[in-house]
């Protein structure tokens, strides 16, 4: 129904802008194999080049919401207004567009990107950027926001998925370090189609406040009222730079990023388990001491039809890297209930590039252990560094002490001629066996001295019979 109305404010309007046609009208479009993003003079939109949607519009209307639901904001001196932008280029090759605007004095540069995610190095994430440069004889106030309503496939209620966090289906708003790495939302985590992905960027384009709410919560003054115990419905995020002063000649940079994502999901159980990478490979510090941390995020699902209990996910890891903690206790899951986890890695270095594996566990009282997901991390060499010690058992080790050697042989003479070897007894190591020992499946065993006995003394009785009667008719 939201969508709907939209859909029917914006033919109303786009009616009347025609009939006046008093806006300078901008659009562009780059795509590849993985994104398609679309650009106005005041909206983006944005799809998975499967044609699943990705970021909803008022598609080239002019209405409340400033041209479309999603969009750009500046905010100077305490005025914020929405921006319309002209002069559109476009760069096929390289993936980019770029606009630009002036509004209050202040020159805005609307960049646009398609960029390589961080988890997988697939470019399917668009690079939203935002530049405002103070040009004017005198220091301005100023502040900016990317309002992205948010649509996945057909859902447009889909709660968000946050990391660090869980899934959010009530307004909420995130400040300075609380802000979290990324978001995702999707439709199903029982048979997920196309997923979006938001991720925050760090250093000099950090937001100051990030909030998830309903599409048509008012979008003045730049950092609007949110009531935390409203539910989200028809979900948007608001990313917001607070104003700063500006002096002639400086310039305030906002960045964001949007696009696909992917979750990994198994098969095959009641207790759905999906993981996801928040970031890629491990990466060395600058300072070249150690790494940079890597997370990921598992999801459990209940998709039966009874509640599950003692529910929990873990991790295995391989040598040299450790996590935050290596299991999580869920407890009990109820039915079409959902729970989350997100872990950080840390790696020892390491003087040789390594490529480990990292494996997501869970399970339940009643499904027991579900099929795992795993993924694999490049570690990079770190000149100076100690070897890593692997950490897996030799083969001895993982032997039932009441089995022997494997490398062990076992003399004939060892055994007593009227003993039978005990069933957990190692087979007979290559070097022992002969081709024509019969298979093991109830016949002669290697070690086993009755039924030898058995055969000897057959032998001698067939020869004392052939012995008595040689003698008897020789006569």
């Amino acid at each position: 129904m939201g969508k709907l109305i939209k859909k029917i404010v914006a033919a109303g309007i786009a009616t009347a802008l025609a009939a006046t046609a008093a806006i300078s009208v901008s659009a562009g479009r780059i795509e590849n194999n993985k994104l398609i993003v679309r650009v106005g003079s005041t909206y983006y939109e944005m799809f998975s080049a499967e044609g699943g949607k990705l970021l909803y519009t008022n598609y080239g209307a002019n209405s409340e919401y400033g041209g479309g639901t999603s969009r750009a904001y500046i905010s100077v001196d305490g005025n914020c207004n929405s921006i319309y932008f002209s002069d559109e280029v476009v760069d096929n090759a390289n993936l980019t567009m770029s606009a630009s605007a002036k509004v209050f004095g202040i020159d805005i540069e609307r960049d646009v990107k398609i960029v390589s995610n961080n988890a997988s190095g697939e470019k399917d994430t668009a690079e939203l950027t935002l530049v405002f440069t103070n040009n004017t004889e005198e220091t301005k106030s100023v502040g900016g926001k990317f309002f992205l309503d948010t649509m996945v496939e057909g859902n447009d209620y889909a709660p968000f998925r946050v990391a660090g966090v869980g899934a959010i289906t009530n307004k909420v708003q995130f400040e300075g370090d609380n802000i979290p790495a990324s978001f995702q939302a999707f439709d199903s985590l029982d048979n997920p189609k196309t997923i979006g992905t938001g991720t925050f960027a760090t250093g000099a384009g950090k937001p100051d406040v990030v909030q998830f709410r309903n599409y048509s919560d008012v979008r003045y003054p730049l950092v609007p009222e949110i009531d935390t115990t409203d539910s989200i419905g028809d979900s948007a995020v608001n990313v917001i730079w607070l104003e700063r002063n500006l002096a002639p000649g400086e310039s305030l940079v906002c960045r964001t990023y949007y696009g696909l994502g992917y979750i990994d999901v198994n098969e095959g159980s009641d207790l759905k388990l999906g993981a996801t990478k928040i970031d890629g490979n491990f990466t060395v510090k600058e300072d070249g001491t150690g790494y940079e941390p890597v997370r990921l995020t598992s999801y459990v699902t209940n998709t039966g039809i009874v509640a599950l209990s003692e529910v929990e996910m873990s991790l295995t890891l391989p040598a040299g890297v450790t996590a935050d903690k290596t299991a999580h206790t869920v407890g009990d899951l109820a039915i079409r209930a959902e729970k989350q986890n997100t872990w950080t890695l840390t790696a020892t270095p390491t003087p040789v590039e390594r490529t480990v594996t990292v494996t997501v566990n869970a399970k339940s009282k009643e499904t027991g252990e579900v099929s795992p997901v795993t993924f694999t991390y490049t570690i990079p060499a770190i000149e100076g560094a100690e070897p890593i010690v692997e950490t897996t058992a030799a083969p001895t080790t993982t032997v039932p002490e009441t089995t022997a050697e494997p490398t062990t042989t076992v003399p004939e003479t060892t055994v007593a001629a009227t003993t039978k070897a005990p069933t957990t007894t190692t087979p007979a190591t290559p070097a022992q066996a002969t081709p024509s020992q019969p298979s093991n499946n109830g016949t002669v065993k290697t070690g086993e001295a009755v039924p030898a006995v058995a055969v000897l003394l057959t032998l001698v009785a067939g020869v004392g019979v052939i012995y008595f009667y040689r003698r008897k008719y020789s006569k």
